[in-house]
């Protein structure tokens, strides 16, 4: 029987999370899916693992050398024989009943694109410390949004800097109706090192995707510190500048000055601003002075954030120092118990 559901899984070196990846999925709810792994030249027990399932709705697929989660997607893509296209990272998974309620209100209303909220999980937890939605308060969404260009756009407007990350839809992990790939010629653009999820669901919108978000969470995010660790802040903001702008260009030579024009105009400027400060701290750190200066001279804004970064940072001490001499006084008096 065909598959209604083609599961896209990417994989490099995840032996430490690609069974309970897979076992999220064989263990769903609705049954009528494929899963297709697509393993980018992993040098560890990762195919090994993948290979332990025997599972008839499982094919394997490996790169002889290592081409990207990009090439892996859509390489995917392309061999799904399943009406939805659901997308799952190699470390994360599922809840039970993920598919069965996304196919469900996909159909329902009709989709190209419908997606759920996401648990966002600390490696090494067992339980969510938060969700996407409640991290996004901006985003206010009701049970069932429908999301469309600009407001996805918005999402991805990075807090101010000293502030918490935001977490933008960029994040979610759509179901997507291949024939609407298909149609629209629409694939992951593998020279991308990050934004490539953020690149395609834009472009999905652009091209009129009916997309839907669930308020309600059925995928569990893997927040990995390695992750973080392994990309300078300049490389993602020098790459998410790069996005923007081409986004821009399409959008001028198709629309004009849209709104979501205007959206993407005022996200590159939050991303070039966050980037010269960035370039500041690594000059600073560097010892190149001469080079820090002529950065604040081009982006004289810099000194005003350098000052609240400084305020902000004062703050945290200065309660640290509050909190520390409160317990100190409290352990003492605790010490030397008045009998009177």
């Amino acid at each position: 029987m065909k598959p209604e559901v083609s599961v896209i899984v990417p994989t490099y070196n995840s032996e430490k999370y690609i069974a309970k990846a897979l076992k999220s999925v064989f263990r769903q709810s609705y049954r009528n899916l494929e899963v297709i792994l697509i393993d980018d030249a992993s040098t560890d027990s990762t195919v090994k693992i993948a290979r332990s399932f025997h599972e008839p709705r499982l094919k394997i697929i490996i790169n002889e050398q290592n081409r990207g989660v990009s090439y892996g997607r859509n390489l995917g893509i392309d061999q799904a024989r399943g009406k939805w296209i659901a997308l799952l990272d190699s470390d994360d998974w599922y809840a039970t009943e993920r598919l069965t309620r996304l196919v469900a209100v996909g159909e329902a209303q009709e989709a190209d694109m419908v997606a759920d909220d996401l648990f966002l999980i600390n490696d090494g937890s067992s339980e969510p410390w938060s969700t996407l939605c409640a991290e996004s308060p901006q985003l206010k969404l009701s049970s069932i949004t429908l999301i469309n260009a600009v407001k996805f756009a918005t999402s991805d407007r990075l807090a101010p800097i000293g502030e918490e990350r935001t977490w933008s839809l960029g994040y979610t992990k759509p179901l997507i109706k291949k024939e609407f790939l298909r149609q629209n010629q629409i694939w992951y653009d593998d020279s991308l090192q990050v934004g490539e999820d953020f690149s395609l669901y834009l472009e999905c919108l652009r091209k009129q995707a009916r997309f839907y978000l669930l308020k309600q969470p059925y995928y569990y995010y893997r927040t990995r510190e390695i992750s973080l660790s392994t990309r300078k802040p300049t490389e993602y903001l020098s790459e998410s500048c790069v996005i923007t702008q081409s986004f821009i260009e399409r959008e001028i030579n198709t629309s004009g000055a849209s709104p979501l024009f205007q959206a993407l105009r005022e996200n590159l400027v939050i991303f070039q601003k966050r980037l010269a400060f960035y370039r500041l701290l690594e000059s600073f750190k560097q010892q190149k002075l001469r080079q820090a200066i002529s950065q604040i001279i081009a982006h004289p804004y810099l000194i005003k954030i350098l000052w609240q970064k400084s305020l902000m940072v004062l703050n945290k001490k200065l309660r640290a120092l509050i909190i520390n001499k409160a317990a100190n006084s409290s352990r003492k008096s605790n010490r030397y118990p008045n009998f009177s």
